[in-house]
Order: C-alpha cells, then structure tokens, then sequence
C-alpha cells in the first residue's frame, strides 16, 4: 500500500485543488479529496471520515476547528457589516486616498493590512476589518476586486508573519520554543527579506492592476458589497476621521493586551473585535439603519466562511492519519542537500502537505531541531529561513485562510487565485533562496 498510498495523497491534493479551482463547493471537494485519500491508503473508511479515536479525523478535525474559531468567525463578519453600515470603512478609505492619492490606493489597502497584521491580528479576522475598507479605495481607484486578496495576503500572509523581526505571527514564535531563540531571530536577513518581498509584491500588483485596466477590467462590486458613490457633498457627511479608526485601533490594543496577560489568542481577538463593534454601535447609532439585519447577515456569511475552511482542516486531518504522510514528511527530513537548504525544502514541503505555515515548521523543527542544531547548524538563521520557507507553498488554493478570504469577497479561485499564487507562493520562495544565499554569506 506505501506506493499506492503516496500516489492518492498527491491525486487527493490534485483534485482538492482542482475541484476548488473549477467551484465545487468545498465540503463536497474535502470529502471527495478525503475519500482517495483513505481509499488509496488501506486505512477504515468511518474510523477516518468520523471517530477517529485519537482525533485524527475528517469530522473531528472539522469540528474541532469550528468549535474554536465560530466565535471569531462570527464576530469579524458583524464587525465588517458595522464597519461599512456606520460608513466609518468609508472614512478610512477617503482619508487614505487624500493622503496618499488614488494612483496609490493598492499601497493604502497594503499600509492598512500591515499595521493591523503587525499587531498580531490574524489573516482570518483581518479580512473582515480590511475588506470594507478596501472596497471603497479600490472603487475609487476603478482597480478590479480581484487583486484585493493578493493585496491583503502581501500585507498579512507574507513578510510581516515569516520575516520582520519582533512579529508576534505564530510562524514567527514557534521556532522559539524549539531552537531557544527570540521572535527577533537574524533581524538583518529577516528585514532585507521583508522588504524584498514587500517591493516584489508591490511592483507585481501595480503591473497587475494596470495590465486589467488597459484591459478593460476595473472595479466591480459583489452582489453583497456595499459601496455607495463617494462625492464631494457625501464627504461632508462622513464620520470624523479619528473616531472611524479607533475600531482598528482597538482590535491591535485589546488584543495586545490580552495576549500580554496570559490570554488565549483567539480569546483576546474576539475580544478585540467586540470592543471594536461595540464601539461602533455606540458611537454610530444613528447612523447604523437596521442594526439587527446587520447583525444577522454577518452571522449568516460567517458561517458560509467557517464551513468551508473547516472543511479544508477536515482534509488535512485525513491526510495526517494515513501512513503516506510519514512517507512524505521522512522523504523531505533525510534530503541530501546542504544542512540549510534540506531544512527550508523539507519545511516547503510539510507545509505545503498541511496548508499551514505554523503547523509544517511545528511538525519540521518537533522532529529534527536538535539534528540540525547539532549540526552546528546557527539558530537564528534557521528560525528565520525555515519560517520564511514555510510560508511558501502553505497558500495552495486548498489552503484555509484562501477559502475565507475568497467566501468573504464573493470571488472565485478562477478570477483571484493566480494574483494570489504569485503573491504567497511564488515571492517567498524567491525571498527563500535569497535568503539562503544571504545567510551563506554571513548576513543574520
């Protein structure tokens, strides 16, 4: 079954990928991906789809993600909805756009994304603060919807959570438990690399934007986006600038500050987010028409989102119960290559198996930190080039945060994805090898 079953792990993330890709909904595409993969591999179809004694399971990994994440599923999607009803998203967006100017409102959304993403704040929850905000800047600029999530991920699923030092991002913080070294590991190499990434990606989404204007392709509102025209009167009737901010602001402090004092993660974001949406419907409450239907619909399309990435973890737990992934993960720990280049592929590849950044370099460095580190293999440098690698090939289209972001826009894998593969596949495998062949020179 070895042979058998490698060959369905791949099929099975094939066709994960192309059925996503081509729009079959995702629960469908994680069950029928799953099912290869437990039919190629010899292991008991309901023990693996269900029970699952030691957790290893479709449902119980699927469960086990809603059970953590619906409450901060639900909280971002009513954040957004208040966000754009009390037209404090708006505000952000105008105030940008005067400061920065129009020509330029793909670096204001990226600006946006990295301050909030620095704080700690997750891709899952940015999308909710950011979007409604994006929509209007990107309105404004006539720049198509579809760069939007290529745009966010620059500016959270990339540099600020594998390369610049001090970031609280989980890929960031793991290899300090395995490799004693602090999130501000190699800050020279982390910083050319981030900023390597941060130009790279930049230059790539204006050629983008420009090559879909001169094409005819602009700004194009979702059926469920709300974005009114913005004129010189309506400006007049905008919230103060100061106060429409103070809910991003919020998210980055209350977060902060929980986490500072010993809080669980996602208990200090979702509190975090409801300080925000409290704040908004205090301050904007006669703004806001409607206040429960805007209650209900971001519950309603938060779901939608949970489901689908739920569905995703419930795959990825098929697969790590199945004897093809030890095949796969020892594959990649005994590469013949050079200690630092066998390290960062052997990462790529765990995480790209995985659909998790955190979760590949958790499962790379628990198996084999103390082999390279008696390699005499420097510490620092590992941390930062085997997160950097393990932020690469995590971005699959069957990965979670894709689905959300792609549910919560109202895009499809076949008009946003290959801005986003660029984005977080394609230049951070560059800043990877960039990164390798700076280390060699002695730069940390």
């Amino acid at each position: 079954m070895g042979i058998l079953g490698i060959i369905g792990l791949i099929i099975g993330i094939v066709l994960l990928i192309v059925l996503a890709y081509r729009g079959v909904h995702m629960l469908v595409t994680g069950l029928l991906a799953g099912l290869v993969v437990i039919l190629t591999n010899g292991v008991n179809i309901w023990d693996t789809l269900v029970t699952g004694a030691d957790g290893s399971s479709f449902s119980k990994n699927m469960t086990g993600f809603i059970g953590a994440y619906f409450i901060m599923f639900m909280l971002g999607a009513i954040l957004g909805e208040f966000m754009s009803k009390s037209n404090y998203a708006k505000t952000i967006a105008v105030k940008l756009v005067d400061i920065f100017g129009v020509k330029n409102s793909v670096l204001v959304v990226l600006l946006a994304t990295i301050l909030v993403a620095y704080g700690g704040v997750s891709v899952f929850v940015i999308v909710f603060a950011i979007y409604p905000i994006g929509l209007y800047v990107f309105k404004q600029a006539n720049i198509s919807k579809n760069l939007m999530p290529a745009t966010i991920l620059l500016g959270a699923g990339t540099f600020v959570m594998t390369c610049l030092p001090g970031s609280p991002a989980l890929t960031n913080v793991v290899p300090t438990s395995y490799l004693g070294t602090t999130t501000w590991a190699a800050p020279i190499l982390g910083t050319i690399l981030g900023i390597f990434m941060f130009i790279l990606g930049y230059a790539y989404l204006l050629w983008e934007a420009k090559r879909l204007r001169e094409a005819g392709i602009g700004f194009e509102a979702g059926p469920n986006d709300v974005v009114e025209e913005i004129t010189a009167e309506s400006k007049k009737d905008l919230p103060n600038f100061f106060l429409a901010i103070v809910p991003v602001i919020l998210i980055f402090v209350v977060q902060l500050i929980g986490t500072k004092n010993g809080l669980n993660a996602n208990y200090a974001v979702c509190l975090g987010m409801l300080t925000a949406t409290l704040f908004i419907v205090f301050t904007a409450w006669n703004r806001i028409e409607k206040k429960l239907e805007s209650v209900n619909k971001g519950t309603t399309g938060s779901i939608g989102a949970l489901m689908n990435t739920a569905s995703i973890v419930g795959f990825g737990g098929v697969v790590k119960a199945v004897p093809a992934f030890s095949a796969f993960t020892n594959f990649a720990l005994a590469l013949p290559f050079a200690p630092i280049i066998s390290a960062t592929t052997a990462t790529a590849i765990i995480a790209a198996i995985t659909t998790s950044s955190s979760g590949g370099l958790t499962m790379f460095l628990n198996m084999m930190a103390e082999g390279y580190l008696a390699k005499g293999v420097d510490p620092e440098i590992l941390h930062r080039l085997c997160a950097v690698a393990a932020g690469t090939f995590d971005s699959l289209p069957h990965a979670g945060p894709n689905v959300t972001i792609l549910m919560v826009m109202g895009l499809t894998y076949k008009k946003a994805y290959k801005y986003m593969f660029v984005i977080t596949c394609i230049i951070p495998t560059l800043a990877t090898i960039l990164g390798i062949i700076l280390a060699s020179l002695g730069i940390k």
